[in-house]
This record gives C-alpha cells, structure tokens and sequence, in this order.
C-alpha cells in the first residue's frame, strides 16, 4: 500500500497532466465541502476534471495551430480566441456531417 499524501499525489497528477506545479496547488486547494464526506466524494472528480480540461486547453491550440483560431490579447492583457473563415467553415461541414 502506498502511504503517501493523497493530496501530494493529487498534485503530482495534475503536475503531469500540464499544469504548473503552482497551478497544481491552487486546482487542488480549491474544491470545497460542506462535510468531509462530501469532500472525498468530489475531491477525485473535481481532480479528474481539472487533468482532463488540460486537454482541451491543449486543443484549443491545437487548433491555432491548424488555422483555424485567430488569437489576440484583450486590455487585460488575456489572450482571446475567435474561430476565424476556415474554424467557421470546418465547423459547419462538421454540424452538416452529422445532421
């Protein structure tokens, strides 16, 4: 059986799922619960989905990557994303595939 710190392990994961370890840190400290057993019931499945939600922030740029976003920076100084002609195209041949 391993002994070690569930919460270190927690963060660990996410540390290799992409996030920064402060990053990490903060994901990991920031589920709450009225109760402990609470807690333990959400803890994992807010973890999973912080390890999981990597991914897609790894495919929006993906998706910059193939031409398909156009990217600027707001005021605040946070990056903004806007599908561009071809997202819009690929987009809706995706939507008209499946209808």
């Amino acid at each position: 059986m391993n002994d070690e710190d569930p919460i270190k392990q927690s963060i660990d994961w996410l540390i290799k799922c992409g996030w920064e370890k402060k990053e990490a840190i903060n994901l990991a400290a920031a589920i709450t619960a009225n109760t402990p057993e609470k807690l333990w019931e959400i803890g994992p499945l807010w973890l999973e989905h912080c390890g999981e939600s990597m991914r897609y922030v790894n495919d929006v740029l993906g998706s910059v990557a193939m031409g398909l976003i156009n990217v600027t920076r707001g005021e605040d100084g946070a990056w903004m994303f806007a599908l561009n002609d071809k997202g819009m195209g690929v987009g809706k041949k995706l939507h008209e595939d499946k209808s």
